[in-house]
């Protein structure tokens, strides 16, 4: 280049090496980068032979091409093969492959990256290696790369280690959900005490209290399926009634939301306040002689209860069938027992989810770091 802008090409060779035998096989992914393509999934059998992969040498960089306007990118731990679909860069000396790694993941870059992109439609959008070396980019010294990847790095290990405590946490919880709401296990004072089995239709009633939204009425809080986390029961946010148009199901405390669109998103709720919900979203209501609210909370969590809720009508819309949930049988205690049992389970939700938020924390003050570390915003040298 002779307009003296810094490019990629500045920065990176195209790597076109000819793979081998007995080295893995590796695919690019847009959460997690580069990774064993045995791991993945989805289908991805090739019928291509080691020679007619690319070969990813450790600390290149490969990207898909095709998504590559998508951030579809990835460092490489090891020597190993990869698609002859995918682009492999070579960094060159003065270039940290962590620091670039990072890099390929900033929004600026990536907004980049499609801006050189060649395509009729997004889905057929390409980055050739000509195209990527001509974007404009300016690198900061090596010593200052390497220092901005070690910070990010340390984030990372964080983001990693609160990851792997919530996982620990969340299987805590569904491995004593499994053992209580079984009987398998029994809470001290509660030994010996009867369990009858009873079907849901028995305990639980769907509400089917409406709310016409056109008509005047105070405005209630509106929960859509959107706000409800899927697997967590954590609510994301809420609309105004006064804002729908369509017939809404109103709840109570007491009641427990469920959503029976695609129940396999595991969406529930147990709300504290008086509200109105989507149509797509039962309110249970229990019989609160027979069975508390907290129990139900637990009970529609369970393996059993969404198993039959899967058992859905409906194939690219699958709903919930009421016909078949209010069959479902299970043994239940009596309420002082079904009390202690979500108290216990609770102990262990609310640990989960405690981690589960100081890791989108982390992700979020990372991303904030990225930002301003590798857009040059925040030198390094500043935060000595």
């Amino acid at each position: 280049m002779t307009d003296g802008i810094s490019r990629l090409g500045r920065y990176f060779e195209k790597r076109r090496e000819r793979g081998e035998e007995g080295l893995p096989t590796l695919s690019v992914t847009l959460d997690r980068g580069l990774v064993h393509r045995d791991s993945l999934d989805r289908r991805t059998d090739t019928n291509l032979k080691p020679e007619e992969h690319l070969r990813v040498r450790k600390g290149d960089i490969a990207y898909n091409m095709m998504r590559m306007w998508q951030g579809a990118s990835g460092l490489a731990e090891e020597d190993a093969l990869v698609s002859p679909a995918y682009v492999v860069l070579t960094p060159k000396k003065d270039v940290d492959p962590r620091f670039a790694a990072y890099l390929f993941k900033l929004p600026e870059l990536i907004h980049r990256f499609w801006a050189y992109s060649y395509g009729l439609t997004d889905d057929r959008l390409r980055l050739y290696f000509n195209d990527f070396k001509r974007i404009p980019w300016e690198f900061p010294p090596l010593a200052e790369q390497k220092k901005i990847a070690d910070i990010l790095s340390t984030w990372d290990k964080a983001i990693e280690t609160t990851g792997k405590m919530f996982a620990n946490a969340e299987a805590q919880k569904r491995g004593l959900m499994q053992h209580l709401l079984t009987g398998k296990r029994r809470l001290k004072g509660f030994e010996g005490r009867e369990w009858k089995e009873v079907s849901f239709s028995d305990v639980v009633q769907v509400s089917k209290s409406r709310l016409d939204p056109t008509e005047e009425h105070e405005p209630l809080p509106c929960i859509e399926l959107e706000h409800i986390e899927a697997g967590t029961g954590r609510i994301l946010g809420t609309t105004s009634s006064d804002q729908q148009a369509s017939i809404k199901a109103a709840f109570s405390p007491g009641d427990i939301l469920f959503g029976k669109l695609r129940p396999y998103l595991r969406k529930y709720y147990a709300p504290s306040f008086n509200g109105v919900c989507s149509t797509e979203i039962w309110v249970l209501k229990p019989d609160a002689r027979k069975l508390t609210t907290g129990f139900l909370h637990v009970l529609v969590q369970s393996d059993g209860f969404l198993a039959e809720a899967n058992r859905s009508s409906g194939s690219k819309m699958p709903r919930a069938d009421w016909k078949v949930v209010s069959a479902f049988r299970f043994r239940l205690p009596d309420t002082d027992e079904q009390t202690a049992i979500a108290d216990a389970i609770e102990t262990f939700a609310t640990e989960a989810g405690l981690l589960k938020r100081q890791r989108e924390l982390l992700e979020e003050e990372k991303r904030a770091l990225m930002q301003e570390l590798l857009t040059g915003k925040r030198r390094v040298e500043n935060m000595e």
